[in-house]
């Protein structure tokens, strides 16, 4: 069998989306007065604009944030999953009305942020960007306003007074066959004043895929690799490090692996699976893929312990849906979370 296939888990695309323009603004400072972190509610503001008639389902929008976040000095750092984003509220004009609203967009309620990985504030809109009038040149725009946190906790304690940071976020807008429409990297800064109050017994959750899994890859170029199936894994793939119990789930945010000729084959054809790397109470659940949330693992923690895990992508032996598909290269995203439990 000559035909081979490449499964992507995380879409990076260069290619301009002609019809759409996007275009940001930030209000880029905050300054945390106490132990309980704080919110600017006008932080982002993201327009997507074009005139004429276009219809474009299925569009995303991502942050990435593409460093640590890095006291001025050097000195110190504030881990990225303390930074989260909040959907607000939408304006703009389109003909026919009205805008949708966030809720119609099916945006995140809050996404926190992770070193160098993709989080998506649009997963896939439920909403097109969508323009059909009878004036040949009607103008079309969509606003989305993000408010930005820094979390609250007691390792605001760790960083002397009027310490400044600076975190810089890459947005990127995707059109429905994953083709970038726009990418824009902001700098907001986070400025930790003199704190007040007493610093908060709080659960604290954190997430780390390694850069290396972000982008999986799942090859297939032999008869033996459908035969018997295949796997690919990820050494110590993905890292968890909490002082209270959790969960972590996984879902993928397309029906299908699809490929740029439009081929597609159903998610259900990828497993994945954790395999525990370090002690402690704490189960893993294999599963198929699909678009509705799953737990991957459990695991208790009363006090901060590191779970880390190899993280496995894998396939059944002789499964028709691989083997009678069309060669080339499918992908899809996954969106990984850690709740507590």
């Amino acid at each position: 069998m000559n035909k081979y296939f490449t499964v992507f888990f995380l879409i990076l695309n260069l290619v301009l989306h002609a019809q759409v323009s996007v275009s940001s603004w930030i209000n880029s400072y905050m300054q945390i007065n106490n132990y309980n972190g704080n919110t600017n509610s006008d932080a982002y503001t993201v327009t997507f604009a074009g005139n004429g008639n276009f219809n474009v389902p299925n569009w995303r929008l991502s942050a990435r944030l593409q460093q640590n976040i890095i006291s001025e000095n050097g000195q110190y750092t504030i881990p990225g999953n303390k930074v989260s984003l909040q959907p607000i509220s939408t304006t703009g004009q389109a003909s026919p009305g009205p805008i949708p609203s966030m809720a119609q967009i099916g945006a995140t309620s809050n996404v926190f942020l992770q070193e160098n990985v993709e989080a998506f504030l649009v997963p896939q809109s439920n909403a097109p960007l969508y323009n059909m009038s009878s004036s040949p040149n009607a103008y079309y725009s969509l606003s989305l306003k993000y408010a930005i946190t820094l979390m609250g906790g007691a390792y605001l304690g760790n960083y002397p007074a009027w310490t400044r940071f600076n975190a810089t976020i890459e947005f990127t807008a995707y059109d429905q066959n994953n083709n970038v429409i726009g990418r824009i990297p902001h700098t907001f800064q986070f400025h930790i004043g003199s704190l007040s109050g007493t610093p908060p017994v709080t659960q604290e959750m954190s997430m780390i895929i390694d850069s290396n899994a972000s982008n999986g890859t799942l090859l297939f170029d032999s008869a033996q690799d459908y035969n018997d199936g295949n796997s690919v894994t990820y050494t110590n793939g993905l890292r968890v490090s909490t002082n209270t119990n959790f969960q972590l789930k996984v879902r993928s945010i397309q029906n299908n692996l699809s490929s740029q000729l439009g081929y597609t084959i159903p998610i259900s054809t990828i497993r994945v699976r954790l395999q525990p790397l370090s002690q402690g109470t704490q189960t893993v659940y294999p599963l198929t893929l699909s678009t509705t949330s799953q737990i991957l693992a459990k695991g208790n923690a009363s006090q901060t312990t590191a779970f880390n895990y190899d993280l496995i992508y894998y396939s059944v032996a002789q499964d028709p849906q691989l083997i009678n598909a069309k060669p080339g290269e499918y992908s899809t995203s996954l969106q990984y979370e850690i709740t507590p439990q």
